[in-house]
């Protein structure tokens, strides 16, 4: 329980990043339906899927059929490298360091892979994407099942606080 409440910490300080057509009225759209062409059969596409119809229709779009709906929405999971680093350490220049002052002294000891997630919203009709949101922390591969569950969840609503976006 603690580890949850430490994750929403999380989220809730640093937003994810996200940007969006600004010649777009999203106050035009009112239904949504999951892309065609995105893979919603998978389990995790099925979670993502699922809790961002929820979270959506909280918002005022209205879950129809893709041939019926103003948006479709989209996700993609994309492969990243994350360095692991030392904490910076500000030592004192002494007679091996030229110069005066202090200098930062960071070391790199490994890396790991990542996944990220990324929301995007395309226009039913133009087929063009007009929104998408980013996560800055890394997608859930470690949990199974249940805690899967929870933690896709917190990951889609921490993207989409940004829907509609804020002129």
């Amino acid at each position: 329980m603690v580890r949850i409440f430490l994750f929403c910490l999380l989220l809730a300080g640093c937003a994810s990043p996200y940007d969006y057509d600004e010649d777009v009225n999203f106050d035009q759209y009112d239904s949504i339906a999951l892309s065609p062409e995105g893979d919603f059969q998978s389990l995790d596409g099925a979670r993502i899927g699922e809790y961002s119809l929820q979270l959506l229709a909280e918002k005022g779009l209205t879950p129809k059929p893709a041939d019926q709906a103003a948006l479709w929405l989209n996700y993609r999971l994309t492969t990243e490298t994350r360095l692991l680093t030392t904490m910076p350490r500000m030592l004192p220049r002494g007679r091996y360091h030229r110069g005066s002052g202090w200098y930062d002294e960071e070391r790199v000891y490994g890396s790991v892979q990542e996944q990220k997630l990324t929301l995007m919203l395309t226009d039913a009709r133009t087929r063009k994407m007009v929104w998408q949101s980013k996560a800055r922390q890394a997608f859930p591969a470690q949990y199974r099942g249940a805690e899967r569950s929870v933690r896709v969840e917190e990951l889609v609503r921490h993207l989409l606080e940004n829907y509609p976006p804020r002129r």
